[in-house]
């Protein structure tokens, strides 16, 4: 049974999408605090994002927990305010393992969507000719740009995550499998547009020097 709950609310203009939860996530596992929970919300009012956190265990723990929370937040977060509700929080909140499986399955759910939708742009620039060439050459660089930030985002999960390794360790593969074929899915993207580019170049040429035998055969029937 949980001796000691207390329900914190962090608010501001950017506290979503700034890994705020796995940061509180890892000082939770570092003070051995048994239950944990956070999620990501909005204010009604003001539609200001919010992290509703709530913990349980040793009172002690918790106060260490709620002086770190207080004082610390991930660099890219744009905190307004931090409060924590007066009364003891009376609601089961789930076990800091539990939530560890459900943020990680979250997560990751997102890297493999994000890979999908990037893979199926591709596919319809590759399906476009000379028209399109600079729509491709942006298409490209956007399935770069997403490739740097999944690398990044996966370095980011495993730094978060190191105490599942062992566990995810399959779930890891998978995805650097996909990185990998995405990785290659964009070099041949590329060596098609060169291609096409040096095909195009080639086509114009060729016009080029049946323009110039008709103006020839033309002045010589003059």
């Amino acid at each position: 049974m949980i001796s000691f709950k207390r329900r914190i609310l962090i608010k501001g203009n950017r506290v979503h999408s700034v890994g705020y939860r796995p940061f509180l996530m890892e000082k939770a596992q570092e003070l051995k605090i048994p239950n944990f929970h956070a999620k990501n919300v909005k204010d009604k009012e003001d539609r200001k994002q919010i992290v509703d956190v709530r913990v349980g265990g040793e009172e002690g723990r918790i106060d260490k927990f709620m002086k770190f929370a207080h004082e610390n937040l991930p660099e890219l977060a744009e905190v307004e305010s931090i409060t924590v509700e007066e009364k003891e929080y009376e609601e089961d909140i789930m076990t800091l393992k539990e939530f560890s499986s459900v943020l990680s399955a979250s997560q990751l759910s997102k890297i493999v969507q994000a890979g999908l939708g990037m893979i199926d742009m591709q596919k319809q620039a590759l399906g476009k000719h000379d028209q399109t060439l600079e729509k491709q050459d942006q298409t490209i660089g956007i399935i770069k740009s997403g490739v740097d930030e999944m690398r990044e985002f996966r370095t980011e999960t495993r730094d978060n995550f190191t105490t599942l390794r062992e566990d995810y360790g399959r779930i890891s593969e998978n995805i650097e499998k996909l990185i990998q074929s995405i990785d290659r899915t964009s070099k041949n993207t590329e060596r098609i547009l060169d291609e096409m580019k040096e095909e195009r170049k080639e086509s114009r040429m060729t016009m080029e020097k049946i323009l110039n035998a008709i103006l020839k055969l033309a002045e010589k029937a003059r």
